[in-house]
C-alpha cells in the first residue's frame, strides 16, 4: 500500500521545462516529474512565505499612495477635464468680485465660463450685492465682454448692461442662464433680442418667457415701431403671451394720437394681432377710429389688411360704420396681388358687408385666370372661392355668374391630427345618444370649400330619426355639428373665429340647424355620461329655437 503510494507520489512529482508548440505566442509550460517546483522567473520557493506575503501587500498599498503622475502621464484630455473642474469650482466658491474676476485671469478661460461669470455678476447686481459701478470697468470684465460678445477689443462692451445686448445673450448655448441676463437688458435692447430671435427662427420658450416678463414689468412707454416689431416677433414665433399681448395693445391705444402720418406701423400692428388671433377690442376700435381720421395718409391695402384682422377675429367695432363705408369704396385695381382682392372679399362676406358685385368679381373667369398667371391658386384660396360661390347660389340662385367647376376639384378637406383626436371623442359620445350608422353621418363634405363632423336628425323632442327620413320630414330637425378646438377661437375674448361664423351661415341656409362644441365646455377628459348631458342640454337648446 505504502508502494502504492509512493508510485503515485513519484508520477505526480514535477520539474518545470518549457515546450514549444506551434504557432506564435504559443510557449507553455511543462512540469517534468522529477525537479521540485521552481518560480517560472528562475527563483526558487514560488510559494511564498508569511513574511514575504506581507511585503507585497505593503507594497501594494504604497502604490497607492504614490502621486498618479508619477505611475503615468496624464493624457491631455484629462488634463483639460480637470482644469475645467477646477474653473467651476472656483466660480462656485466665489463670493465677492475680486475672487469671481480673479478667475477671468485664467489665459485659458472659455465662453462658458464667461457666460457663468457673467450669470453670478447680473445676479448679484439686481440683488444689490454689488453695485455695477464696482466692476464695469475692471479689465477683467471687460475680457468678458470680450469673449461672450465676440467683438475686437476696442469695441469691448464697457457695462453689464451693453455687455448683454444681442450677440451676447443669442450666442450662448444655454438658455436657462441667457434667461438670468435679460433682467439687465434695457427695453431697446430686449426688443432687439426678440427681433433676433424672430430672424433667426429661434423659439427660445426661456428667453421668451424672461423677454415677456422683464418687457411688461418696464416703465418706460413702448411707441407704435416698438409695438409693431414686438408684436411681429411674437406672431413669428407663435408665442401669444396674453400679459405682453395686453401691455402692448395699451400702450398702442395711448400712442396712437401722436401718429399722423405713420400708416404704415399701424398697418403692422393690425395685421400682427390678427395672425395671432388677439381680439382686444379696445385696441382694435382705437384702430379702426385712427384709420378713419387718417384715410387721406392710409393706403389702400392699410385698410384692407384692418377688415381681414376684424373678420378673422369676427369683430365689428362700435361706430366703425364710416370705416367700412371706406372699404367697401376700395377697388380691384387697388390690390397690389388678385389675392389680396379676394381675401378683402372674403372678409367682407364673412362680416356680412359685402355687396353682390363683390362677389361676382372673384368668381368671373378674368379674375381666375389672373389668380393662375403667378402659378397654382392656393387651397386656402381655393376654399374660398367655393365658399363665396356657395353663397351666392344660395342668396342669389338667379344669378348666372358661378364657379369654374376644375376650381373645386382635388381641393383636399381634413383636420389636423390634434383637433381630429378632438372630433373624436365627440363621436365617441354621440354613440350613445345616436347608435346606429343610419342616424348618424360623420365627417361630412359641406361642397363648400369646408367639413363639419356630423350630421344627424332629430324630432321635436329630440329622439333621433334616420336620415333618409328626415330628409322630406317638415317636422325633423337636421343638425350639424361644428367642432371648436384650441385653434378655431379667438384670445382674450374666446369667441369662435369669423370664417366659423361664415360656415355656420352656410349651413343654415342649407336647412341645418348648426351645433357647436368649443373645447371651452366640453372637455375629453370629463366622464362620459358628464359629456352626454351636456350635449343633450345644448341640443334642446338649439331644437327649441
Amino acid at each position: 500500500m505504502l508502494k502504492f503510494g509512493g508510485l503515485v507520489a513519484l508520477r505526480l512529482g514535477s520539474r518545470s521545462s518549457i515546450r514549444n508548440y506551434a504557432g506564435p505566442g504559443a510557449t507553455v509550460f511543462k512540469s517534468d516529474k522529477t525537479d521540485p517546483p521552481k518560480d517560472i522567473s528562475g527563483k526558487d520557493d514560488v510559494y511564498e512565505t508569511p513574511e514575504k506575503t506581507k511585503g507585497l501587500v505593503a507594497a501594494a498599498f504604497a502604490t497607492l499612495n504614490t502621486p498618479e503622475g508619477e505611475l503615468k502621464k496624464p493624457s491631455a484630455k484629462s488634463v483639460k477635464i480637470t482644469r475645467i473642474q477646477q474653473l467651476d469650482a472656483q466660480i462656485l466658491k466665489a463670493t465677492d468680485i475680486d475672487t469671481l474676476l480673479l478667475v477671468a485671469e485664467n489665459p485659458v478661460i472659455s465662453r462658458r465660463h464667461a457666460l457663468k461669470m457673467v450669470s453670478v455678476l447680473s445676479e448679484w447686481s439686481s440683488s444689490n450685492k454689488v453695485k455695477l459701478s464696482d466692476f464695469e470697468r475692471d479689465p477683467r470684465f471687460l475680457k468678458l465682454c470680450r469673449i461672450l460678445a465676440r467683438t475686437p477689443a476696442t469695441q469691448a462692451m464697457a457695462s453689464l448692461t451693453m455687455a448683454e445686448d444681442l450677440s451676447t445673450v443669442l450666442g450662448i448655448t444655454g438658455d436657462d442662464e441667457a434667461a438670468r441676463l435679460i433682467a439687465n437688458l434695457s427695453l431697446p435692447q430686449m426688443i432687439k433680442v426678440m427681433k433676433a430671435l424672430q430672424q433667426k427662427g429661434r423659439r427660445s420658450t426661456p428667453l421668451l418667457r424672461a423677454l415677456s416678463y422683464n418687457i411688461t414689468k418696464q416703465s418706460e412707454n413702448i411707441d407704435l415701431k416698438k409695438s409693431a416689431d414686438l408684436l411681429f416677433s411674437m406672431a413669428a414665433l407663435n408665442f401669444p403671451d396674453p400679459v405682453l399681448l395686453d401691455r402692448i395693445c395699451s400702450d398702442v391705444i395711448t400712442n396712437l394720437p401722436s401718429n399722423n402720418d405713420k400708416p404704415a406701423v399701424v398697418n403692422s400692428i393690425i395685421v400682427s394681432l390678427g395672425l395671432l388671433k388677439y381680439r382686444h377690442e379696445e385696441a382694435l376700435a382705437a384702430i379702426t377710429e385712427w384709420m378713419q381720421a387718417n384715410k387721406d395718409v392710409c393706403r389702400p391695402g392699410d385698410i384692407a389688411s384692418a377688415m381681414i384682422t376684424l373678420a378673422t377675429l369676427d369683430y365689428l367695432p362700435p361706430n366703425s360704420d364710416s370705416f367700412f363705408e371706406i372699404a367697401l369704396q376700395l377697388k380691384e385695381e387697388e390690390m397690389t396681388k388678385a389675392l389680396s382682392w379676394l381675401d378683402l372679399v372674403f372678409s367682407l362676406l364673412i362680416l356680412n358687408k359685402a355687396e353682390l358685385h363683390h362677389l361676382v368679381s372673384t368668381l368671373k373667369p378674368e379674375f381666375i385666370d389672373q389668380l393662375l398667371s403667378v402659378g397654382e391658386i392656393p387651397i386656402p384660396s381655393r376654399r374660398k372661392l367655393m365658399a363665396i360661390d356657395a353663397y351666392v347660389s344660395l342668396s342669389h340662385p338667379k344669378c348666372p355668374q358661378r364657379l369654374a367647376e376644375d376650381i373645386a376639384v382635388g381641393v383636399p378637406l381634413s383636420h389636423t391630427k390634434e383637433k381630429a383626436l378632438y372630433v373624436h371623442s365627440i363621436m365617441d359620445t354621440f354613440k350613445s345618444l345616436v347608435s346606429a350608422d343610419t342616424f348618424l353621418k360623420k365627417d361630412c363634405n359641406s361642397g363648400m370649400g369646408f367639413l363639419y363632423d356630423a350630421e344627424f336628425a332629430v324630432d321635436s323632442k329630440c329622439h333621433p330619426m334616420p336620415l333618409q327620413k328626415a330628409e322630406n320630414n317638415k317636422n325633423a330637425h337636421r343638425i350639424a355639428v361644428l367642432a371648436l378646438d384650441y385653434h378655431d377661437m379667438t384670445r382674450k375674448v374666446c369667441a369662435p373665429l369669423g370664417v366659423f361664423k361664415l360656415y355656420t351661415k352656410l349651413l343654415e341656409m342649407k336647412g341645418f340647424k348648426v351645433l357647436h362644441i368649443p373645447y371651452t365646455e366640453y372637455s375629453p377628459k370629463d366622464k362620459l355620461l358628464t359629456r352626454v348631458q351636456y350635449i343633450e342640454k345644448r341640443l334642446k337648446e338649439i331644437v327649441a329655437l
